[in-house]
């Protein structure tokens, strides 16, 4: 998991940074709203803990400037303001929840934990375990892929990386997004495995048919991509 704070205070933002540090999980600071919308151009983010007073920008413009353009990331909102109407105009604006300073971190990792959680629980799950983009589908229970008529059965890794990237279908997704979500946790691993495991992935699917390897694409400096054939 990979999130980004937007917020201008240093104190809260310094001690959101090591508060996640500490759980393990990635994040990227901005201190303002213009630069946060500038981050979500360039790095995948799978939540984003938003402060509504900013400068410039306010956190209600970045949240609805991002849902406007279907980002699915996770976004918390963080406001000193408490009022019905203020929480209200948040999630109205499209946040997925509305958190009050000041605020114990654990109860915002755990309500970004529910929140991460009901969307793992509302993906595309067409048969039970089976979950299915266009002619491709993948069945959980069994880490089998099918394309058409054909199978083939995925390590644990490469089934973790391919959905992965089909949660991010159509978002091309950096090396460095791919290493923080399914190797961070490891240490003495080299980011380089990430090439490694697309390339086991990719002669997978290839054993599918031509169409089921273009699933995972690459696209030049940014990354790779998934796309239903």
């Amino acid at each position: 998991m990979k999130v980004l704070i937007v917020e201008d205070d240093p104190d809260i933002a310094s001690l959101l940074q090591r508060n996640f540090k500490a759980e393990g999980v990635a994040t990227m600071h901005a201190a303002s709203g213009e630069t946060a919308l500038e981050n979500v151009r360039h790095t995948h983010f799978d939540v984003i803990v938003l402060d509504v007073m900013l400068p410039g920008c306010s956190g209600l413009d970045v949240c609805r400037n991002l849902r406007n353009q279907d980002h699915a990331a996770t976004i918390i909102m963080l406001s000193a303001r408490d009022a019905v109407n203020d929480r209200v105009d948040g999630l109205s604006a499209g946040a997925d929840d509305y958190v009050v300073k000041p605020f114990a971190f654990e109860e915002l990792l755990a309500r970004i934990t529910a929140q991460q959680r009901r969307r793992s629980e509302d993906a595309p799950d067409n048969d039970g375990d089976v979950v299915s983009h266009g002619r491709l589908a993948y069945d959980r229970a069994i880490r089998e892929v099918r394309f058409e008529d054909n199978r083939a059965e995925l390590t644990e890794r490469e089934a973790d990386l391919l959905m992965y990237l089909m949660r991010n279908e159509g978002q091309p997704l950096s090396r460095e997004v791919i290493f923080d979500a399914l190797w961070q946790a490891q240490g003495g691993v080299a980011i380089n495995v990430v090439d490694v495991y697309i390339g086991y992935l990719r002669r997978k699917l290839g054993t599918l048919g031509a169409d089921a390897r273009a699933c995972v694409r690459t696209v030049r400096g940014k990354g790779f991509m998934f796309t239903r054939p």
